[in-house]
């Protein structure tokens, strides 16, 4: 009996182990953020002068107006995943934010390819980490 009670507490600190290291290491969660006109139209008109493969479209809908428009720094981790029906969702991961508050975080931006060959972000979500939280959230950092 007494073998039986070690055993369950050494599984549950295991898996309480577990939970906490995967809450460290990947969002259980994100958060839809709204899509910004500016930022469509802009990658709309960079894919009529060229062709743009769906990373770099993400990328450049992402950063749009920010420290980042000109150039992705080098830290910036970028996979793909394809979806069905001419769909993508790409996933761009910053370990190490520029910010007071925030420590690293990922955006998934989704997209889907036109008749005419054009990528089109048709949703965006996000999640981070950062001062005042634990692991992985939705939530404002402080």
């Amino acid at each position: 009996m007494r073998h039986k009670l070690i055993w369950l507490l050494v599984s549950l600190v295991i898996l309480v182990g577990g939970i906490t290291a995967l809450k460290l290491t990947v969002p259980f969660a994100y958060a839809e953020a709204s899509l910004r006109s500016p930022a469509l139209e802009f990658v709309v008109e960079l894919q009529k002068m060229s062709d743009v493969d769906p990373e770099e479209c993400a990328e450049r809908y992402l950063y749009y107006d920010t420290d980042y428009q000109s150039e992705i720094p080098a830290r910036i981790e970028i996979t793909t995943k394809q979806l069905p029906e001419s769909r993508v969702r790409v996933s761009i991961y910053d370990p190490s934010c520029r910010d007071d508050s925030v420590h690293s975080s990922i955006d998934r931006i989704y997209l889907h390819r036109t008749d005419q060959g054009v990528w089109i972000p048709y949703r965006h979500e996000w999640s981070q980490t950062g001062r005042g939280q634990f692991g992985w959230t939705t939530e404002p950092t402080s």
